[in-house]
């Protein structure tokens, strides 16, 4: 659009002149002035209202080459904008398109406000296949423009979860802007695939317990995030310092934190955690949340003598390197 302003404000101005020339030079009335510029501009071949002077035919001479001129080059930009604008976007909606159609346990993001925006960023940096689901066009092509993949609807509609190929998806993430839409967002996908992990976006307080009916395995409000995080920075600084200082590494040779899912066939089933663990790796072992707990509760700095299972999950400190034997033990049954 920054590309039309000056010709469509050129057009103006010569359009302009030429009405106030006929009316105060020429003494047309206005309304002839400005029929008379029309007229002269479009190039319909009509005959001038009034007979003119010798000056008034040299400026209508000058105003036809300069208004005939800015005319066909606003109708080339308008012409440019509009239709390889719609190129482009065709040709990005198919490539995408394209790439969802092959993906397989991705992630599904659902809006691309700013909480979608940060969470697609973080997906694309972590390496996790994703694609972005939003109905607003200026939205997706932002969201094309930043590499992601996208699939342009609503996202409570069940073909348009289909077209993100929800039954080969791993995770779906509510991040729209409105509660009522994500509770409806997590119904629709726990209908469409009972398995898959569901997080969703809360707004408010009262929102949570109806999304965890919908559907959604966790309810998360970037409010209550922020509220903590403000009231942690006063109280206890320094935990906070450390756990952004670890969650901004990536260095293989800076400790990380990890998280690793025992996959099915895993080699590390059914043993103890001193028999997975090589205490000379220098990995140690935070926390587990058994799949088998119903709770849901996180063991926190389990004994050696914990015995892991396929579908727990381990939290880990340490080098990549040693997460990365970690995960090659896990693979070798």
């Amino acid at each position: 659009m920054q590309r039309l302003i000056v010709p469509v404000t050129s057009l103006a101005i010569v359009f302009t002149i030429g009405i106030g020339w006929y009316w105060l030079v020429e003494e047309f009335t206005f309304l002839d002035s400005v029929y008379q510029a029309v007229i002269t501009l479009s190039t319909v071949g009509y005959e001038e209202i009034e007979p003119l002077d010798a000056g008034g035919r040299i400026f209508t001479i000058f105003f036809i080459l300069a208004g005939i001129g800015l005319m066909f080059y606003t109708a080339t930009a308008v012409v440019e904008l509009v239709v390889a604008g719609e190129v482009r976007e065709l040709v990005g909606r198919r490539r995408t398109g394209r790439r969802v159609d092959r993906m397989e346990n991705h992630v599904i993001v659902c809006g691309y406000g700013r909480v979608g925006q940060k969470i697609a960023h973080d997906l694309t940096e972590n390496g996790v296949e994703h694609v972005v689901v939003d109905m607003r066009a200026e939205a997706l092509d932002a969201a094309v423009a930043a590499g992601n993949a996208v699939v342009h609807g609503d996202a409570t509609e069940e073909q348009i979860l289909r077209s993100a190929h929800i039954e080969r998806a791993r995770a779906l993430v509510a991040a729209a802007d409105s509660d009522v839409g994500n509770t409806y967002i997590a119904l629709t996908a726990r209908s469409l695939n009972p398995d898959i992990f569901i997080v969703a976006r809360a707004g408010g307080a009262d929102a949570e317990q109806r999304m965890i009916t919908a559907g959604a395995n966790r309810v998360i409000s970037p409010y209550q995030m922020a509220g903590f995080r403000m009231a942690l920075s006063v109280v206890q600084p320094l935990m906070l310092d450390f756990v952004d200082m670890l969650a901004a590494r990536e260095t293989a040779d800076e400790k990380i934190l990890a998280e690793i899912v025992l996959a099915p066939g895993s080699g590390l089933d059914g043993r103890t955690i001193a028999e997975a663990f090589d205490p000379s790796w220098g990995l140690s072992l935070l926390g587990v949340e058994h799949a088998d707990r119903s709770d849901g509760e996180i063991v926190i700095g389990p004994t050696g003598s914990e015995v892991l299972h396929e579908g727990d999950r381990l939290m880990v400190y340490g080098s990549q390197e040693a997460v990365g034997r970690l995960s090659e033990r896990q693979s070798v049954g």
